[in-house]
């Protein structure tokens, strides 16, 4: 998505075909008088000449002025494509000049209110933002919506292992009007289909009324729909990428409820989507960031031509091709209603199927286990032993109880328990299921041969000029912690880590990062889940490692973290997924295995760090900057901020030897990934609430770790003045805190944007 206006190909976009200078001139009085002028006339009516010439420049295809630039700004968007409020499953009188028809066509009203009826937002009762996005109803129990508006709920990918996250669900409401038009909010009980190439998602919903009937995609191919005219339905949201006042005039300052925006489209543009480009069609519609999801229907057929997907603020929105979905066989085996018969042959994109039932292999073992109920209370009974015997005996009874005898004689009986087929089992086996053992994960201990973090990692086959990539440097390098032989980093497979010396954690981490299914599974004959790779099983506890090149005094041991009555999580700063890649399965393996290093941890609240218990703090950024990216490698920069003022906790690192950590509030993470035009970089912070911690508890006193958490995406400079970091000028020059990307970026990951503040 470019960030800057094309001004002089947009005009050419807005006035085919049409004459617009009666109704700029009309706008233009309107804007400065308050009401409509009588006539045009006047002097005072006449185009501004820098508008006049403006249009006159697009014309001819010459670029404009400054002058004419800014006198167009205004104008070019909210004056030319509006948004109509819907209101009861319908619409008012359209004055717009350009839209008349919206309400005079009585075929185009009735197609429009027809689709409007079936155009619901998607609803996140307990998730982390006020709504996720808008779908569309595509079956009886289907709706249609983006990727990256159902992955804000949902783990996988395909059409297989797709889960609900655990801790949030999601509901689909057909109303949400101006006015307090507030529906029933209906369950979505299943996700049916993440797509791997578009940004498409398909999601059961159940309840779904008779007056909501699904909605005809269209068959023709994306190239034919140029100049064809559509309305755009959904819930735009106020955007911070765009100006709030242009937002607030145009949408009267009201935001997250349903309207109508129509539009034009044109060319099929490539564009960058979940690492790769898309060929997606362009259109001019006034959406915002909560359009996500919506559909693009055409007003002399009511069908749906494209989902919406995304885009940039008076330049050019994107959406989906419906033809493409038909196109593809495994979305019309959902029994989606397509105005054409399918193609004979698959699709471009068929291949990214298979890529998804690989990745789909791995998630399961990345899931949070089902809510199960709670099994009711066991009872239990020991007495002496009356038989003498030595050896341990385990046998069971009808009503369900186990009686163990090792040389003491235990029933237990949990409640409810239906009978068991009496069976006699060993000590260990009877324990195994309910004792978590301390398992050291496999590592490979031979560090001789670690490539660590590669700053060409982003270089492509064809690239002309390097694509390089710098780690950050350290202002002050006193602070940092020299191996046994005197180096200044650790480098491991896949990423390399800076250690402060006084603190013991991680100055910074720098990791490559991929999604290529070829480096994630290597070999396919391998199991790439948790257990395989780390050797740990389902109870198992990790217990990480020191690093034997580094002195242990300058690192917080393991028993830090797990003798500290489960106040902190150890943390991976580099996430074991991220870098889990390799050419061959020895090396992936290699990678799993260094990032449970203690010099990889950082003590965090657990919801903080735990996916399982809700959002993924460390890792949904990533995925939201891999929607905009251009190829699926990022180069990510991430770790605590070291603040002096940190608070103190006092913990064990020894069953006799107290330790004072200083625990960090901060947590900060810069992403690099290659776009259409080159490099960006995304700065993002993450701070713990620490507000209640005491400065170092009495002895014997419990610590009770607030969870509570604050994102934002902020200015790669605030990452400098926090960290003691520099980063290259390179990077500083592609930062997108004050661009499209940057903005559209913290919307989808749910973070607020601002500038870091002392506390």
């Amino acid at each position: 998505m470019a960030d800057k206006l094309d001004h002089s190909a947009f005009l050419r976009h807005l006035a085919r075909g049409q004459d617009l200078t009666g109704l700029i001139n009309d706008r233009m009085l309107e804007r400065e008088e308050g009401v409509r002028a009588a006539t045009a006339d006047t002097e005072s009516a006449a185009m501004p000449p820098d508008v006049r010439g403006a249009f006159e420049a697009a014309a001819r295809g010459e670029p404009l002025s400054p002058a004419q630039q800014f006198a167009t700004e205004a104008i070019i968007l909210p004056e030319l494509r509006p948004a109509i409020d819907v209101i009861n499953d319908s619409y008012g009188q359209v004055t717009h000049p350009l839209w008349t028809k919206l309400s005079n066509n009585a075929g185009i009203k009735a197609r429009l209110e027809t689709a409007i009826k079936s155009v619901g937002r998607i609803e996140l009762p307990n998730g982390p933002l006020p709504y996720a996005g808008t779908g569309f109803v595509v079956g009886q129990r289907q709706i249609m919506t983006n990727r990256h508006v159902a992955e804000i709920f949902t783990r996988g990918l395909g059409d297989r292992s797709l889960v609900f996250k655990p801790g949030l669900n999601a509901g689909f409401d057909l109303k949400r009007e101006r006015g307090g038009g507030q529906g029933v909010m209906l369950t979505a009980t299943r996700v049916l289909m993440i797509h791997p190439f578009w940004d498409c998602a398909v999601i059961e919903v159940d309840g779904l009324p008779a007056t909501a009937q699904p909605l005809t995609l269209s068959a023709i191919p994306a190239p034919e729909l140029r100049d064809r005219e559509v309305a755009v339905i959904g819930y735009p949201a106020f955007d911070p990428r765009n100006p709030a006042a242009v937002q607030d005039d145009l949408f009267g300052g009201v935001f997250r409820v349903k309207r109508l925006q129509p539009g034009l489209l044109s060319s099929v543009s490539d564009t960058a989507s979940f690492g790769k480009m898309v060929p997606a069609v362009v259109h001019d519609a006034s959406t915002l960031g909560g359009n996500s999801g919506s559909c693009l229907v055409e007003l002399t057929t009511g069908q749906v031509l494209g989902l919406h997907f995304g885009g940039a603020y008076r330049d050019r929105n994107y959406a989906v091709p419906a033809s493409a979905l038909g196109a593809d066989p495994r979305v019309r085996a959902f029994g989606l209603k397509f105005d054409g018969p399918p193609p004979t042959t698959d699709p471009a994109w068929a291949s990214w199927w298979q890529r998804a039932e690989e990745s789909e292999a791995i998630v399961p073992d990345r899931l949070a286990p089902a809510p199960q109920a709670k099994p009711k209370p066991a009872t239990v009974a020991v007495s002496d032993n009356q038989g003498g015997q030595g050896g341990a005996v385990v046998s069971t009874a009808a009503d369900g109880s186990v009686n163990l005898t090792i040389p003491l004689h235990v029933t237990v009986r949990l409640g409810g328990a239906p009978p068991i087929a009496a069976e006699t089992v060993s000590t260990e086996a009877a324990t195994t299921e309910i004792t978590e053992k301390m398992v050291m994960p496999f590592r490979d201990e031979d560090f001789s041969h670690r490539p660590g973090y590669d700053e060409t990692f982003l270089k492509q086959d064809g690239d002309r000029d390097p694509i390089v990539v710098p780690m950050p440097t350290v202002k002050d390098d006193s602070v940092v912690a020299k191996t046994k032989q005197g180096k200044d980093r650790l480098d491991y497979q896949n990423f390399s880590i800076k250690i402060h010396a006084e603190r013991r954690l991680a100055l910074f981490t720098a990791s490559n990062v991929t999604a290529e299914s070829a480096l994630k599974r290597p070999d396919k004959r391998k199991k790439y889940t948790r257990a395989a790779l780390s050797g740990l099983g389902e109870n198992d506890q990790e217990q990480w490692f020191l690093d034997p090149r580094l002195d242990d005094e300058l690192q917080i041991a393991d028993y830090f973290y797990t003798r500290d009555d489960g106040a902190f999580d150890k943390g991976h700063i580099v996430r074991r997924d991220d870098v889990a890649w390799g050419e061959t399965y020895d090396d992936l393996r290699r990678a799993n295995g260094d990032t449970y290093h203690v010099t990889n941890c950082s003590p965090q609240v657990a919801p903080f760090n735990r996916s399982a218990m809700g959002v993924d703090n460390w890792g949904d950024f990533e995925n939201t900057v891999l929607t905009q990216a251009a190829s699926e490698r990022l180069c990510v920069f991430a770790g605590p901020v070291l603040d002096p003022d940190d608070d103190t906790f006092l913990g064990r690192d020894a069953p006799r030897s107290r330790i004072r950590v200083k625990i960090p509030s901060r947590f900060w993470k810069v992403v690099v990934a290659r776009v259409e035009d080159g490099l960006a970089a995304f700065a993002v912070m993450l701070e713990q609430n620490l507000s209640k911690m005491p400065k170092a508890p009495p002895e014997g006193e419990e610590f009770v770790m607030p969870d509570e958490f604050l994102k934002s995406v902020v200015p790669l400079k605030d990452i400098e003045d926090w960290t003691g970091l520099t980063f290259a000028t390179e990077l500083h020059q592609v930062d997108q805190y004050d661009t499209i990307r940057g903005g559209e970026a913290a919307a989808r990951s749910g973070a607020r944007r601002g500038r870091v503040r002392k506390r």
